[in-house]
């Protein structure tokens, strides 16, 4: 998982790490998910289950508990989830 990170980070470039650093992590990521048509994303699972998945999003919201979450369609399942955004460790916009 280390160089999946490390590889996605680097794709990334520097753009996206002056956008972290003047936004912050979570208001980008919101709105990459909101702009994009396709992410790739590590994802941790709340069992520890560390995924690499390629996900299509349709909807980004924050529950009543005030987590954010998206609602995309997930490549590798081959049906809609909801994904929690602070456990998705790195993401990058594909094509």
């Amino acid at each position: 998982m280390r160089h999946t990170n490390r590889t996605l980070h680097a794709a990334l470039g520097i753009s996206q790490h002056l956008a972290h650093a003047t936004l912050g992590r979570l208001p980008l990521l919101r709105h990459t998910l909101t702009t994009a048509r396709r992410v790739q994303i590590a994802y941790v699972s709340g069992d520890g289950e560390a995924t690499m998945r390629v996900i299509e999003p349709a909807e980004v919201r924050r529950s009543k508990a005030g987590d954010w979450y998206v609602r995309a369609h997930d490549l590798l399942r081959g049906a809609n989830r909801s994904f929690r955004l602070d456990r998705i460790t790195a993401y990058a916009e594909t094509a």
